[in-house]
């Protein structure tokens, strides 16, 4: 863990892969002020927290966002519309029928109110014990549509590597800062992409290995460290914050999506054969196909 007075940026993605719903790249900035702190008991890696797609599970995401947005604002969200207004960074709707994010329940789905408030609590008492301080989270949502328009003639790596370097760009006072983001696709060389996602950086190469690659930012005089790290969630505690959030919203996102679809069976958006079925039979009414479905 970090040395006294430390900010972290964790960056890690959420829905890279599936053929529905959004893409969530989310990042959260932590400042550590003991030299020592152990991770609150609470948070993981979202892979593993949500492991399986079970009513608990749904119900420990939604409770650990509820307690992110706690330890940040300190104070209790009234739903899931107020976590997704203060974390979410959104375009507007081309589309005009808000697929994404029109019938989102203004009430938790998942959560017990009594066990989220607890969880809170606690996790209030850790972060000030430990002198542990979210600063910011934000994450930049990419719906379908965005998502193809943009992969009609680039690849989802450099739209995701984009969205790492908006929440970068969008830091506040980065000299000094450190980012432990996700690896993009298993990549080992990140050159190529900062000349399109750093512009007026300079960068150093630290080190480039299949477990981590490391560059030194510099622009006007302010320097960054910005490490692309295999399993982040697992090594990084702002970003599995960040993990956990974007799980989150991607989930509460598909909630949405499966009402507009009058679906009431529960379905992932991966290329699983449960969701494959049930779209089949379901089909997508009159909703636009580049709203509902990712064609790269």
């Amino acid at each position: 863990m970090p040395g006294r007075g430390k900010r972290i940026l964790g960056i890690d993605e959420n829905g890279l892969g599936p053929f529905m719903g959004p893409l969530t790249v989310t990042g959260t900035i932590v400042r550590f002020g003991n030299e020592e702190t152990s991770w609150f008991g609470d948070i993981s890696d979202s892979k593993i927290f949500f492991n399986s797609r079970s009513s608990r599970n749904f119900a420990l995401v939604e409770e650990a966002a509820i307690s992110i947005f706690f330890l940040l604002k300190r104070m209790m969200p009234s739903g899931p519309r107020e976590i997704l207004k203060e974390f979410c960074r959104f375009s507007a709707c081309s589309s005009g029928r808000n697929i994404c994010t029109g019938d989102i329940p203004e009430n938790f789905p998942w959560a017990n109110p009594a066990k989220a408030a607890a969880r809170s609590e606690k996790f209030l008492q850790w972060a000030d014990l430990n002198r542990v301080v979210i600063e910011d989270l934000r994450s930049v949502f990419i719906c379908p549509r965005e998502y193809n328009r943009f992969t009609l003639s680039e690849t989802k790596l450099l739209l995701d590597f984009l969205s790492f370097c908006r929440i970068i760009e969008e830091t506040e006072e980065k000299d000094g800062l450190w980012v432990e983001a996700g690896k993009i696709g298993g990549l080992k060389f990140y050159l190529p992409y900062m000349k399109a996602g750093m512009k007026g950086y300079s960068a150093e190469i630290l080190c480039e290995r299949d477990a981590e690659s490391v560059y030194l930012l510099e622009k006007d005089g302010e320097k960054t460290r910005l490490g692309f790290l295999m399993d982040v969630e697992k090594r990084s505690f702002p970003a599995a914050l960040s993990s956990i959030a974007g799980k989150y919203i991607r989930e509460i996102s598909m909630l949405s999506i499966r009402k507009c679809l009058g679906i009431n069976e529960d379905i992932s958006g991966y290329h699983d054969r449960k969701t494959r079925r049930i779209m089949e039979k379901t089909g997508q009414g009159d909703l636009p196909e580049d709203c509902l479905f990712r064609f790269k």
